[in-house]
Order: C-alpha cells, then structure tokens, then sequence
C-alpha cells in the first residue's frame, strides 16, 4: 500500500541496480480490469471463489470501497461494501474483512456485506496494511510513523514497535515466528525486512534498497513476491538477499496478491483506475 501523490510528503526517491540472478519467470497480462477509483489491495476470498478490491476513492469523507471480483476478471459488484474513508489493507479471516482506513481499523462481516465496526487507532499517521499474527492477532503498518500497530485477541490495539529501522512500513505478512516487511523507505529505496515476534529483533532480508515497496506475497517459505509502487516492477525476492524482477507493470501499482494454485499476480494499479492480472511460466 502507498501514499497518494498528496501524501507523499517527506520521501525522496532513489533506486539501486537490481541484483543480476538467473530470472525464472515469464508473465503475461490476462486482463486490464477498468472501473475501480485508485484501488489499493487485493485478496482472495475463498468463500465465494472471488477477490475483494479496496477502494482509496477521490480522498472525499465517505467516498472509499470495496469491490467483488471474479476469477475471470469481470466485476460481480463495484461498490459491494461503501461508506469508508480512504480503505487500504485487507486481511479476510473466516467471515470477518479487516481494513485498515486511513487512522481506523474496520470491521466488515463479509457474508452480509455490513460494517460492523470501526476501531480507532490512537496516535496513528497513515494505516497501511494489515496481517495475520499468532493467535489470532493482528498486525498493521504506519508508515508515515515508521511504527507498527498490534491488536491481541482481547481486541486491544496498540503502539507495538516504532523505529526508523522500519524504513517506514509498508506491506505486512507473517510467517513462521517472523513479521515481513515491505518498507516504503524514507532517505532511501526500502528494503524487505523481518522481525522476530519474541525480541522485535530487526533484520534486512535485502540490504542494496529495492525501490518504494508497497505489497509483499509469499512464494515459498523464505522467499516472496514485492511490488515496487514508484516503478511498478514486481520482484522475486529470496532468502539469499538477492532480488529479480518478475515483470513491470506502471508507476502506482500497489498491494498484489499472488493466486499461487495458479500462478497468477493481480495488481491494483491505484493512478490507472484499474487491475492488472498476469500470468507466470
């Protein structure tokens, strides 16, 4: 997830060459879905068989929503949940939609398409995205604070670890004992990282700067997919700490989803107004 040119308000852009690794994939663009207003997130929901698409709108109060996609691209309902502010993350857990919108966190039950409730976050900036941690738990990213948030179980949300060392988080997944982090990046290009729950120990898992980072996917256990928003590359990275573009779609593309039964990468592209979905070999 990204900051809209208006909130771009203290970042300066700079981009290190990309490792060269042998690439191992080819993409091909399936389809360029129109009809959004600067979609921002994507996720699978495996209920009924389709994707929901967060919805940032004109920045006017109210104007934010979330979309129901098909698999095969087409729309199945443009405004299926209104009435948010600026809808970024998205983390679906059994029949509950989390979204991070802009200083709150919502609550959508997603079977009746219904806002349940919205939680406010005291002292956040700019919520981004949103994971899954152990036991039910959540995590959310500030990145104008370079901080993370933590909601336990008991539905208690707080300031869990504020740092420059963030590089001012983006994208968030969880796995194994480990928080993933795709950085934004504040003097420089931001990087992926990761840390450990137990000790909040923070480490990079690339070290050059891969670009203004905004979703970040897991391929396998240690490695995962990153979309840079700035270039709208999307790159392969592992656990040697290298990383490779996949492919490059257009400057703005926000936080992917990799659909990896199938192998395919939808991207909300948030200036375009539209999803791009591609295939990998």
């Amino acid at each position: 997830m990204h900051f809209l040119p208006s909130k771009i308000f203290i970042f300066i852009l700079f981009f290190s060459p990309v490792i060269t690794v042998a690439q191992n994939y080819n993409s091909k663009l399936l389809h360029k879905v129109e009809g959004f207003s600067h979609p921002e997130s994507v996720v699978f929901d495996p209920v009924h068989n389709t994707l929901l698409v967060s919805n940032i709108g004109e920045k006017e109060p109210g104007d934010g929503f979330i979309s129901r996609l098909g698999l095969d691209g087409q729309i199945i309902s443009t405004k299926w949940v209104e009435g948010l502010n600026d809808p970024k993350g998205l983390l679906l857990l059994g029949n509950k939609l989390y979204v991070t919108d802009n200083t709150d966190l919502v609550i959508i039950d997603n079977d009746n398409a219904e806002i349940i409730e919205r939680i406010p976050v005291e002292g956040a900036g700019f919520l981004n995205d949103i994971a899954e941690g152990p036991e039910g738990s959540l995590f959310i990213s500030d990145t104008r604070n370079s901080s993370i948030y933590k909601r336990e179980t008991s539905g208690k949300v707080t300031e869990w670890l504020n740092t420059p060392q963030l590089e001012n988080p983006n994208g968030l997944l969880v796995v194994g004992n480990y928080l993933h982090i795709a950085a934004w990046g504040s003097e420089g290009a931001g990087n992926v990282l990761r840390v450990n729950l137990d000790t909040k120990e923070i480490n990079n898992i690339t070290n050059s700067g891969v670009g203004n980072l905004d979703g970040i996917q897991l391929v396998e256990q240690e490695d995962f997919f990153v979309s840079d928003w700035a270039t709208g590359k999307i790159f392969y990275v592992s656990k040697e700490k290298a990383h490779r573009e996949v492919l490059t779609s257009a400057k703005s593309a926000g936080d992917i989803l990799y659909l990896k039964n199938t192998k395919q990468i939808v991207v909300p592209m948030n200036i375009q107004n539209e999803v791009w979905w591609y295939q990998l070999d």
